[in-house]
Protein backbone atom coordinates (compact mmCIF):
# COMPACT_ATOMS: atom_id res chain seq x y z
CA UNK A 1 0.00 0.00 0.00
CA UNK A 2 1.67 3.24 -1.27
CA UNK A 3 1.98 6.27 0.95
CA UNK A 4 -0.37 7.95 -1.07
CA UNK A 5 -2.98 5.60 -0.69
CA UNK A 6 -2.66 5.53 2.96
CA UNK A 7 -3.65 9.42 3.37
CA UNK A 8 -6.53 8.81 1.16
CA UNK A 9 -7.17 5.94 3.66
CA UNK A 10 -7.15 7.80 6.95
CA UNK A 11 -9.00 10.53 5.08
CA UNK A 12 -12.11 8.12 4.71
CA UNK A 13 -11.99 6.87 7.94
CA UNK A 14 -12.23 10.01 9.68
CA UNK A 15 -15.08 11.18 7.15
CA UNK A 16 -17.09 7.91 8.35
CA UNK A 17 -16.36 8.57 11.89
CA UNK A 18 -16.54 12.32 11.96
CA UNK A 19 -16.75 12.45 15.95
CA UNK A 20 -13.11 11.19 15.42
CA UNK A 21 -9.76 13.25 15.48
CA UNK A 22 -6.25 12.36 13.58
CA UNK A 23 -4.67 11.23 16.91
CA UNK A 24 -7.15 9.72 18.02
CA UNK A 25 -6.76 7.43 14.78
CA UNK A 26 -2.74 7.71 15.06
CA UNK A 27 -3.38 6.40 18.72
CA UNK A 28 -5.66 3.17 17.31
CA UNK A 29 -2.97 2.41 14.54
CA UNK A 30 0.21 2.41 17.24
CA UNK A 31 -1.56 0.45 19.67
CA UNK A 32 -2.28 -2.15 16.97
CA UNK A 33 1.69 -2.25 15.79
CA UNK A 34 2.02 -3.06 19.54
CA UNK A 35 -0.34 -5.71 19.56
CA UNK A 36 1.77 -6.98 16.97
CA UNK A 37 5.15 -7.06 18.62
CA UNK A 38 6.09 -4.68 16.12
CA UNK A 39 6.56 -7.05 13.63
CA UNK A 40 3.99 -5.43 11.29
CA UNK A 41 4.43 -2.23 9.34
CA UNK A 42 2.15 1.17 10.19
CA UNK A 43 0.40 0.75 6.63
CA UNK A 44 -0.80 -2.72 7.67
CA UNK A 45 -1.75 -1.51 11.11
CA UNK A 46 -3.73 0.85 9.67
CA UNK A 47 -5.37 -1.72 7.23
CA UNK A 48 -6.34 -3.70 10.60
CA UNK A 49 -8.10 -0.75 12.07
CA UNK A 50 -9.78 0.17 8.63
CA UNK A 51 -11.59 -2.88 8.96
CA UNK A 52 -12.03 -2.69 12.54
CA UNK A 53 -14.11 0.49 11.88
CA UNK A 54 -15.97 -0.50 8.68
CA UNK A 55 -14.33 0.38 6.32
CA UNK A 56 -13.89 -1.35 3.08
CA UNK A 57 -10.58 -1.48 1.12
CA UNK A 58 -10.12 -2.63 -2.64
CA UNK A 59 -8.50 -5.46 -2.73
CA UNK A 60 -5.89 -3.75 -5.28
CA UNK A 61 -5.02 -1.47 -2.75
CA UNK A 62 -4.19 -4.24 -0.31
CA UNK A 63 -0.71 -4.55 0.90
CA UNK A 64 1.03 -7.59 -0.49
CA UNK A 65 2.51 -8.60 2.93
CA UNK A 66 1.13 -7.32 6.74
CA UNK A 67 4.82 -7.88 8.13
CA UNK A 68 7.84 -6.98 6.49
CA UNK A 69 10.51 -7.28 9.02
CA UNK A 70 13.80 -6.35 9.73
CA UNK A 71 15.98 -9.20 10.52
CA UNK A 72 16.67 -8.22 14.61
CA UNK A 73 13.05 -8.36 14.95
CA UNK A 74 12.51 -12.32 13.61
CA UNK A 75 11.75 -15.27 15.81
CA UNK A 76 11.03 -18.87 15.84
CA UNK A 77 8.26 -19.89 15.38
CA UNK A 78 7.09 -16.80 12.58
CA UNK A 79 5.63 -18.01 9.69
CA UNK A 80 4.13 -16.20 6.48
CA UNK A 81 6.60 -13.14 6.84
CA UNK A 82 8.95 -10.53 4.28
CA UNK A 83 12.28 -10.14 4.62
CA UNK A 84 13.78 -7.49 2.14
CA UNK A 85 17.77 -7.08 2.12
CA UNK A 86 20.61 -8.96 -0.17
CA UNK A 87 22.06 -12.13 -0.68
CA UNK A 88 26.11 -11.72 0.09
CA UNK A 89 27.07 -15.72 0.48
CA UNK A 90 25.49 -18.57 -1.36
CA UNK A 91 25.86 -22.42 -2.05
CA UNK A 92 25.06 -23.90 -5.64
CA UNK A 93 21.79 -25.58 -6.36
CA UNK A 94 22.01 -29.25 -4.71
CA UNK A 95 19.45 -32.23 -4.64
CA UNK A 96 19.36 -34.01 -1.25
CA UNK A 97 19.18 -38.15 -1.09
CA UNK A 98 15.54 -38.27 -1.84
CA UNK A 99 16.14 -35.77 -5.16
CA UNK A 100 14.89 -32.83 -3.52
CA UNK A 101 16.48 -29.67 -4.38
CA UNK A 102 17.94 -26.75 -1.89
CA UNK A 103 19.89 -24.25 -2.10
CA UNK A 104 21.12 -22.47 1.46
CA UNK A 105 22.42 -18.85 1.54
CA UNK A 106 23.34 -15.63 3.80
CA UNK A 107 20.80 -13.27 3.54
CA UNK A 108 21.48 -9.61 5.12
CA UNK A 109 18.64 -6.36 5.33
CA UNK A 110 22.35 -4.06 6.06
CA UNK A 111 21.87 -4.21 9.98
CA UNK A 112 22.01 -7.68 10.31
CA UNK A 113 22.58 -11.39 8.51
CA UNK A 114 20.55 -14.39 9.01
CA UNK A 115 21.38 -17.79 7.06
CA UNK A 116 18.21 -18.98 5.25
CA UNK A 117 17.47 -22.23 3.41
CA UNK A 118 15.08 -22.92 -0.13
CA UNK A 119 13.58 -25.46 -1.07
CA UNK A 120 11.70 -27.33 -4.54
CA UNK A 121 10.46 -24.46 -6.81
CA UNK A 122 11.86 -21.78 -4.07
CA UNK A 123 15.42 -22.92 -4.27
CA UNK A 124 15.14 -23.33 -8.47
CA UNK A 125 14.75 -19.54 -8.32
CA UNK A 126 17.68 -19.11 -5.90
CA UNK A 127 19.69 -21.04 -8.36
CA UNK A 128 19.77 -18.10 -10.79
CA UNK A 129 20.25 -15.10 -8.08
CA UNK A 130 23.53 -13.44 -8.16
CA UNK A 131 25.19 -12.69 -5.14
CA UNK A 132 24.68 -9.02 -4.50
CA UNK A 133 21.39 -8.85 -5.16
CA UNK A 134 18.87 -7.00 -3.29
CA UNK A 135 15.83 -9.49 -3.04
CA UNK A 136 12.58 -9.90 -1.64
CA UNK A 137 11.67 -13.16 0.35
CA UNK A 138 7.85 -13.74 0.65
CA UNK A 139 5.94 -15.92 3.21
CA UNK A 140 9.06 -17.46 4.72
CA UNK A 141 9.39 -18.89 8.00
CA UNK A 142 11.86 -18.71 11.36
CA UNK A 143 12.96 -21.29 12.90
CA UNK A 144 15.77 -22.50 15.31
CA UNK A 145 18.59 -24.58 13.54
CA UNK A 146 21.46 -25.89 15.29
CA UNK A 147 21.40 -23.30 18.12
CA UNK A 148 20.81 -20.32 15.52
CA UNK A 149 17.60 -18.70 13.87
CA UNK A 150 17.38 -19.84 10.00
CA UNK A 151 14.82 -18.35 7.82
CA UNK A 152 13.02 -21.16 5.46
CA UNK A 153 11.50 -20.87 2.19
CA UNK A 154 8.95 -23.81 1.31
CA UNK A 155 6.46 -24.07 -0.19
CA UNK A 156 4.27 -21.14 -0.60
CA UNK A 157 7.68 -19.06 -0.46
CA UNK A 158 8.92 -16.83 -3.12
CA UNK A 159 12.13 -14.92 -3.98
CA UNK A 160 12.30 -11.63 -6.30
CA UNK A 161 15.11 -10.00 -7.77
CA UNK A 162 14.54 -6.46 -6.91
CA UNK A 163 17.76 -4.86 -8.02
CA UNK A 164 20.89 -6.56 -9.78
CA UNK A 165 24.07 -6.80 -7.81
CA UNK A 166 26.33 -3.84 -7.81
CA UNK A 167 30.61 -4.59 -7.32
CA UNK A 168 30.66 -1.80 -4.84
CA UNK A 169 27.84 -2.31 -2.48
CA UNK A 170 28.75 -5.82 -2.09
CA UNK A 171 32.39 -4.85 -1.41
CA UNK A 172 30.95 -2.26 0.97
CA UNK A 173 28.69 -5.29 2.46
CA UNK A 174 31.33 -7.75 2.64
CA UNK A 175 33.38 -5.88 4.67
CA UNK A 176 31.14 -5.24 7.50
CA UNK A 177 29.64 -8.91 7.10
CA UNK A 178 31.36 -12.11 7.88
CA UNK A 179 30.46 -14.13 4.67
CA UNK A 180 32.53 -17.23 2.90
CA UNK A 181 32.40 -15.01 -0.14
CA UNK A 182 35.22 -13.44 -2.48
CA UNK A 183 35.96 -11.08 -5.00
CA UNK A 184 38.66 -12.62 -7.02
CA UNK A 185 40.51 -11.79 -10.04
CA UNK A 186 42.59 -14.55 -12.01
CA UNK A 187 46.15 -13.98 -12.77
CA UNK A 188 47.32 -17.53 -13.91
CA UNK A 189 46.12 -21.21 -14.34
CA UNK A 190 47.68 -24.12 -14.27
CA UNK A 191 45.54 -27.67 -15.01
CA UNK A 192 46.41 -30.75 -13.23
CA UNK A 193 44.84 -34.47 -13.40
CA UNK A 194 43.13 -34.31 -10.60
CA UNK A 195 42.68 -30.23 -10.09
CA UNK A 196 42.76 -26.92 -11.39
CA UNK A 197 44.84 -24.72 -9.50
CA UNK A 198 44.46 -20.63 -9.79
CA UNK A 199 46.42 -17.89 -8.48
CA UNK A 200 44.36 -14.95 -8.21
CA UNK A 201 44.43 -11.49 -6.38
CA UNK A 202 41.37 -10.27 -4.19
CA UNK A 203 39.95 -7.24 -3.74
CA UNK A 204 42.83 -5.47 -1.35
CA UNK A 205 44.74 -6.76 -3.87
CA UNK A 206 46.28 -9.81 -1.63
CA UNK A 207 47.41 -13.24 -3.04
CA UNK A 208 44.86 -15.86 -2.94
CA UNK A 209 45.52 -19.51 -4.06
CA UNK A 210 42.37 -21.45 -5.46
CA UNK A 211 41.95 -24.95 -6.31
CA UNK A 212 38.79 -26.05 -8.19
CA UNK A 213 38.21 -29.54 -9.78
CA UNK A 214 39.82 -30.71 -12.61
CA UNK A 215 36.65 -30.54 -14.96
CA UNK A 216 35.61 -26.62 -13.61
CA UNK A 217 34.92 -23.96 -15.96
CA UNK A 218 37.57 -21.75 -15.13
CA UNK A 219 36.54 -17.77 -15.34
CA UNK A 220 38.73 -15.04 -17.44
CA UNK A 221 38.99 -12.29 -15.59
CA UNK A 222 37.22 -11.19 -12.16
CA UNK A 223 34.55 -13.26 -10.78
CA UNK A 224 32.69 -13.94 -7.41
CA UNK A 225 32.79 -17.35 -5.56
CA UNK A 226 31.00 -18.11 -2.56
CA UNK A 227 30.70 -20.64 -0.19
CA UNK A 228 34.08 -22.37 0.10
CA UNK A 229 36.20 -23.66 2.41
CA UNK A 230 39.93 -21.86 3.72
CA UNK A 231 43.07 -22.83 5.00
CA UNK A 232 46.61 -21.23 5.37
CA UNK A 233 49.95 -22.38 4.50
CA UNK A 234 52.93 -20.56 5.86
CA UNK A 235 50.75 -16.96 4.70
CA UNK A 236 49.33 -18.12 1.69
CA UNK A 237 45.33 -17.94 1.50
CA UNK A 238 44.24 -21.20 0.11
CA UNK A 239 40.69 -21.89 -1.27
CA UNK A 240 38.80 -24.61 -2.03
CA UNK A 241 35.79 -25.31 -4.12
CA UNK A 242 33.96 -28.45 -3.51
CA UNK A 243 30.27 -29.28 -4.67
CA UNK A 244 28.30 -26.90 -3.50
CA UNK A 245 30.67 -24.25 -4.33
CA UNK A 246 29.13 -21.08 -6.45
CA UNK A 247 31.32 -19.38 -8.79
CA UNK A 248 29.87 -16.87 -11.38
CA UNK A 249 32.46 -14.22 -13.20
CA UNK A 250 31.50 -10.71 -13.09
CA UNK A 251 30.82 -8.56 -16.29
CA UNK A 252 32.81 -5.75 -14.54
CA UNK A 253 36.42 -5.36 -13.36
CA UNK A 254 37.15 -6.06 -9.52
CA UNK A 255 39.74 -3.28 -9.37
CA UNK A 256 43.22 -2.63 -10.37
CA UNK A 257 46.05 -4.47 -8.56
CA UNK A 258 49.18 -3.70 -9.71
CA UNK A 259 51.39 -6.56 -11.55
CA UNK A 260 53.42 -7.13 -9.20
CA UNK A 261 50.52 -8.23 -6.46
CA UNK A 262 51.50 -11.87 -6.86
CA UNK A 263 55.35 -11.33 -6.79
CA UNK A 264 55.92 -13.03 -3.36
CA UNK A 265 54.90 -16.29 -4.81
CA UNK A 266 56.65 -16.64 -7.71
CA UNK A 267 60.30 -16.84 -8.52
CA UNK A 268 62.34 -17.32 -12.14
CA UNK A 269 65.46 -18.85 -12.97
CA UNK A 270 67.55 -21.80 -14.53
CA UNK A 271 67.04 -25.16 -12.32
CA UNK A 272 70.47 -25.65 -11.46
CA UNK A 273 70.37 -28.84 -9.38
CA UNK A 274 68.56 -30.07 -6.30
CA UNK A 275 69.14 -32.19 -3.19
CA UNK A 276 67.51 -35.15 -1.83
CA UNK A 277 66.43 -35.06 1.65
CA UNK A 278 66.78 -38.52 3.69
CA UNK A 279 63.03 -37.80 4.50
CA UNK A 280 60.18 -36.69 1.89
CA UNK A 281 61.03 -34.36 -0.07
CA UNK A 282 64.45 -31.89 -1.70
CA UNK A 283 66.10 -29.13 -1.82
CA UNK A 284 65.88 -26.97 -5.54
CA UNK A 285 68.46 -24.92 -6.22
CA UNK A 286 67.84 -21.81 -8.99
CA UNK A 287 70.19 -19.63 -10.57
CA UNK A 288 69.64 -16.01 -10.48
CA UNK A 289 71.14 -13.12 -12.45
CA UNK A 290 74.60 -12.70 -11.42
CA UNK A 291 75.33 -16.01 -10.49
CA UNK A 292 73.27 -16.06 -7.27
CA UNK A 293 71.29 -18.96 -6.08
CA UNK A 294 68.23 -19.28 -4.83
CA UNK A 295 67.12 -22.44 -2.59
CA UNK A 296 63.92 -23.65 -2.28
CA UNK A 297 62.83 -26.10 0.27
CA UNK A 298 60.12 -28.96 -0.72
CA UNK A 299 58.90 -31.44 1.78
CA UNK A 300 57.59 -33.86 -0.60
CA UNK A 301 58.82 -36.18 -3.35
CA UNK A 302 55.89 -34.97 -5.64
CA UNK A 303 57.51 -32.54 -7.20
CA UNK A 304 60.90 -34.05 -7.45
CA UNK A 305 60.56 -35.50 -11.09
CA UNK A 306 59.63 -32.33 -12.38
CA UNK A 307 62.96 -30.35 -10.85
CA UNK A 308 64.74 -33.29 -12.53
CA UNK A 309 62.90 -32.90 -15.64
CA UNK A 310 64.08 -29.02 -15.73
CA UNK A 311 67.42 -29.43 -14.83
CA UNK A 312 69.06 -26.65 -17.01
CA UNK A 313 66.56 -24.76 -18.01
CA UNK A 314 64.64 -21.50 -17.70
CA UNK A 315 61.22 -21.67 -15.27
CA UNK A 316 59.02 -19.57 -13.54
CA UNK A 317 58.07 -21.31 -9.77
CA UNK A 318 54.41 -20.53 -8.63
CA UNK A 319 53.21 -21.13 -5.26
CA UNK A 320 56.19 -20.00 -3.65
CA UNK A 321 56.23 -19.21 0.01
CA UNK A 322 58.53 -17.13 2.04
CA UNK A 323 59.64 -18.95 5.36
CA UNK A 324 62.18 -17.98 8.20
CA UNK A 325 64.84 -19.28 6.97
CA UNK A 326 64.03 -18.81 2.86
CA UNK A 327 61.70 -20.03 0.17
CA UNK A 328 59.17 -22.84 0.57
CA UNK A 329 57.51 -25.09 -1.86
CA UNK A 330 53.62 -24.90 -1.26
CA UNK A 331 51.62 -27.96 -2.20
CA UNK A 332 50.45 -26.00 -5.04
CA UNK A 333 53.85 -25.67 -6.83
CA UNK A 334 53.98 -24.96 -10.43
CA UNK A 335 56.76 -24.85 -13.04
CA UNK A 336 56.30 -23.15 -16.45
CA UNK A 337 59.28 -23.38 -18.63
CA UNK A 338 59.92 -19.91 -20.20
CA UNK A 339 61.61 -20.76 -22.94
CA UNK A 340 60.93 -23.99 -24.66
CA UNK A 341 64.80 -25.25 -25.87
CA UNK A 342 66.61 -23.15 -23.41
CA UNK A 343 69.11 -25.14 -21.40
CA UNK A 344 71.81 -24.08 -19.42
CA UNK A 345 74.45 -22.26 -21.76
CA UNK A 346 77.79 -24.48 -22.77
CA UNK A 347 80.28 -22.42 -20.08
CA UNK A 348 83.78 -21.42 -20.64
CA UNK A 349 85.77 -22.70 -17.48
CA UNK A 350 88.54 -20.81 -16.19
CA UNK A 351 90.74 -21.78 -13.69
CA UNK A 352 90.91 -19.76 -10.63
CA UNK A 353 90.52 -20.30 -6.70
CA UNK A 354 88.11 -21.27 -5.40
CA UNK A 355 88.62 -18.44 -2.65
CA UNK A 356 88.35 -15.23 -5.10
CA UNK A 357 86.22 -17.25 -7.78
CA UNK A 358 82.19 -16.84 -9.23
CA UNK A 359 81.04 -18.31 -11.84
CA UNK A 360 82.62 -21.06 -14.41
CA UNK A 361 85.68 -22.27 -13.00
CA UNK A 362 87.96 -25.26 -13.50
CA UNK A 363 89.68 -25.94 -10.52
CA UNK A 364 92.06 -29.06 -9.55
CA UNK A 365 90.98 -29.98 -5.74
CA UNK A 366 91.77 -32.50 -2.81
CA UNK A 367 88.04 -34.70 -2.18
CA UNK A 368 87.71 -34.01 1.46
CA UNK A 369 84.23 -36.23 1.84
CA UNK A 370 81.77 -37.64 -0.62
CA UNK A 371 78.21 -39.24 -0.30
CA UNK A 372 75.42 -40.81 -2.68
CA UNK A 373 72.09 -40.66 -2.22
CA UNK A 374 69.51 -41.73 -4.40
CA UNK A 375 65.80 -42.31 -4.95
CA UNK A 376 63.57 -44.27 -7.24
CA UNK A 377 60.40 -42.49 -7.85
CA UNK A 378 57.84 -44.43 -9.97
CA UNK A 379 60.51 -45.96 -11.73
CA UNK A 380 62.42 -42.93 -12.34
CA UNK A 381 66.05 -42.81 -11.23
CA UNK A 382 66.94 -39.45 -8.75
CA UNK A 383 70.08 -39.11 -7.09
CA UNK A 384 72.33 -36.33 -5.78
CA UNK A 385 76.66 -36.57 -5.51
CA UNK A 386 77.50 -34.19 -2.27
CA UNK A 387 81.03 -33.42 -1.40
CA UNK A 388 83.67 -31.18 0.63
CA UNK A 389 86.98 -30.06 -1.80
CA UNK A 390 89.25 -27.81 -0.71
CA UNK A 391 91.83 -26.36 -3.64
CA UNK A 392 94.55 -24.76 -0.76
CA UNK A 393 92.40 -21.52 -0.46
CA UNK A 394 89.43 -22.61 0.70
CA UNK A 395 86.80 -25.27 1.32
CA UNK A 396 83.51 -25.28 -0.20
CA UNK A 397 80.82 -28.03 -0.57
CA UNK A 398 80.17 -29.59 -3.75
CA UNK A 399 77.04 -31.15 -5.66
CA UNK A 400 76.29 -33.01 -8.67
CA UNK A 401 73.05 -34.09 -10.54
CA UNK A 402 75.23 -35.42 -13.33
CA UNK A 403 74.94 -39.18 -14.71
CA UNK A 404 78.71 -38.17 -16.18
CA UNK A 405 80.06 -37.37 -12.63
CA UNK A 406 77.92 -40.19 -10.89
CA UNK A 407 79.59 -42.62 -13.73
CA UNK A 408 83.19 -41.22 -13.24
CA UNK A 409 83.66 -41.84 -9.32
CA UNK A 410 80.81 -44.75 -8.77
CA UNK A 411 81.26 -46.45 -12.39
CA UNK A 412 77.03 -46.96 -11.95
CA UNK A 413 75.07 -45.72 -14.80
CA UNK A 414 71.97 -44.05 -13.54
CA UNK A 415 69.73 -46.48 -15.09
CA UNK A 416 71.21 -48.68 -12.50
CA UNK A 417 70.08 -46.91 -9.53
CA UNK A 418 66.24 -48.25 -9.09
CA UNK A 419 67.70 -51.44 -9.99
CA UNK A 420 69.35 -51.39 -6.64
CA UNK A 421 68.42 -51.50 -2.64
CA UNK A 422 68.96 -48.62 -0.59
CA UNK A 423 70.98 -50.86 1.63
CA UNK A 424 73.70 -52.13 -1.53
CA UNK A 425 73.40 -48.67 -2.54
CA UNK A 426 74.64 -46.94 0.71
CA UNK A 427 77.67 -49.61 1.01
CA UNK A 428 78.77 -48.40 -2.66
CA UNK A 429 78.42 -44.93 -1.33
CA UNK A 430 80.66 -45.80 1.68
CA UNK A 431 83.04 -47.71 -0.31
CA UNK A 432 83.88 -44.96 -3.00
CA UNK A 433 84.07 -42.39 -0.34
CA UNK A 434 86.85 -44.23 1.70
CA UNK A 435 88.82 -45.48 -1.27
CA UNK A 436 88.54 -41.49 -2.98
CA UNK A 437 89.32 -39.79 0.43
CA UNK A 438 92.20 -37.53 -0.20
CA UNK A 439 92.27 -38.01 -3.86
CA UNK A 440 92.91 -35.01 -6.43
CA UNK A 441 90.05 -34.02 -8.63
CA UNK A 442 89.71 -32.02 -11.43
CA UNK A 443 85.97 -30.63 -11.18
CA UNK A 444 84.72 -27.87 -14.11
CA UNK A 445 81.60 -26.61 -12.78
CA UNK A 446 79.80 -23.16 -11.67
CA UNK A 447 80.74 -21.81 -8.17
CA UNK A 448 77.70 -19.92 -6.89
CA UNK A 449 76.82 -17.74 -3.55
CA UNK A 450 78.16 -14.95 -1.97
CA UNK A 451 79.12 -16.03 1.19
CA UNK A 452 78.22 -19.96 1.40
CA UNK A 453 79.52 -20.82 -2.10
CA UNK A 454 78.37 -23.93 -3.68
CA UNK A 455 80.14 -25.35 -6.52
CA UNK A 456 77.87 -27.23 -9.17
CA UNK A 457 79.98 -30.12 -10.60
CA UNK A 458 79.60 -30.40 -14.66
CA UNK A 459 82.58 -32.59 -15.22
CA UNK A 460 85.18 -34.35 -12.96
CA UNK A 461 88.26 -36.39 -13.32
CA UNK A 462 89.88 -38.63 -10.92
CA UNK A 463 93.79 -37.65 -11.34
Amino acid sequence: MDEGYSEELVSEILRKHPGMTRQELERLVEEKVREFGGIIRRDAALLLVAKELGVAVPREKMPRSLSTLRVRDVAAGFRGVDLEGYVIERSSLGLTKEGKPYLRFLFTDGEDAIRAVAWDDAARAAAGVSIGARVLLRKVSVTQRRGRLEVVLGRGSSLEVREPPSLHSLSELLSRFKARTEVLEVRKVFREAERTVLFCVDRRCNPVCLVLPPDAEVPEGSFVLSNFSEERFRGLRVLKCGRDCFLEALKEHAGECPPTALQDLVVKGQVAGYLLFGKPGGRLFLLTEGWQLLDLAMFSDAYLPSVKSFLGRAVELWGVTRGKTGLVASQFLQFQLLEEQVRMPEFHYTEKPLLAATGPISVRVTLISLKLRSKCLGGEPLFHLLALVDDGTASVQALSNSPGVLRELYSIEEGDLCEMSSEVIGKISDYVSSELRGADLYLEGLLVGAVNKLLLIHRVKVL
